[in-house]
């Protein structure tokens, strides 16, 4: 009888995590970049494409070349404009794909901005791009020790931190879906861009901080074509979120670039956190 009760207590406890983890997507990370298997779908054809996890963008981006020769998708004059993270504008064009899938789960009519991706990120391009758009529908999380994404029905017991967040519906100058914190950067006070989809963390020179060494390293956005550049890092610099406390390398910025300080997901390798855009939260569950 014993037996059977330990049995049965075993059931539960397995059914439990079941009932509250849907799904896992293998996740890898490259160039600082989240990368996870997406099937974009249009027009009754189907590709399977690494696509990049990025907070930074408020809606997905597809390469017009992936787009045109691939998804068949018929590109006519530019019927948008779209900025990347720094304010600067480019001609676009938008549209609404017939579906996207990750994990388990498929998005039908999603939005979507055609982008010479290829073109300004070179042999860096993804074919895809996950904006907020997508990824606040479900609750995400993003386990960066075992390399994978999941998709939690339920926010879960076990948070050991959690850092709030604020975005478009608090800063009128912030992009829609955007990802802010609050915290301190070598202790001024400031709000902090959380852009996953960054390969660098960037802070601004009015700040201060004294950079340790120059390095050479390339750089690019979907504005800016890829150029190699020298760059003054900061190593090893004290950023306070909520009563965490991290050291980060920044790489230092104009205030025409960066009017905030923009981090990616390094502060974070090792843990398991997860995004709630409902609630404006980062849980870290390690």
């Amino acid at each position: 009888m014993l037996n059977l009760n330990f049995r049965y207590l075993l059931f539960i406890l397995f059914a439990s995590q079941i009932l509250g983890l849907k799904a896992q997507t293998p996740l890898t990370i490259t160039n600082h970049w989240m990368f996870i298997g997406v099937t974009v779908s249009h027009q009754e054809t189907s590709h399977n494409v690494q696509g990049i996890i990025d907070t930074g963008a408020s809606i997905c981006l597809i390469d017009s070349t992936f787009a045109v020769d691939s998804c068949h998708i018929k590109i006519a004059l530019s019927n948008a404009t779209i900025g990347n993270t720094s304010g600067k504008r480019i001609n676009s064009f938008r549209i609404n794909l017939d579906s996207i899938s990750m994990g388990d789960r498929v998005y039908s009519n999603v939005c979507c901005y055609v982008v010479d991706l290829a073109g300004r990120l070179k042999q860096y391009a993804p074919k895809f791009i996950i904006g907020g758009d997508v990824l606040k529908r479900d609750l995400w999380g993003f386990d960066l020790n075992q390399n994978v994404m999941k998709r939690y029905e339920t926010v879960p017991a076990n948070i050991k931190r959690t850092l709030s967040w604020k975005n478009h519906e608090d800063y009128s100058d912030a992009a829609l879906n955007s990802i802010y914190f609050e915290g301190k950067i070598s202790g001024k006070k400031t709000r902090v861009f959380f852009d996953t989809g960054s390969r660098k963390n960037e802070l601004p020179e009015y700040f201060k901080v004294l950079p340790t060494k120059k390095i050479e390293i390339e750089s690019a956005n979907i504005a800016d074509k890829l150029t190699l550049k020298e760059e003054k890092l900061c190593e090893n610099t004290p950023v306070e979120i909520a009563e965490d406390k991290y050291l980060v390398n920044f790489f230092i910025t104009s205030k025409a670039i960066n009017k905030y300080p923009r981090i990616n997901t390094d502060f974070l390798l090792g843990k398991i956190f997860l995004l709630n855009y409902k609630k404006k939260c980062l849980y870290i569950l390690n």
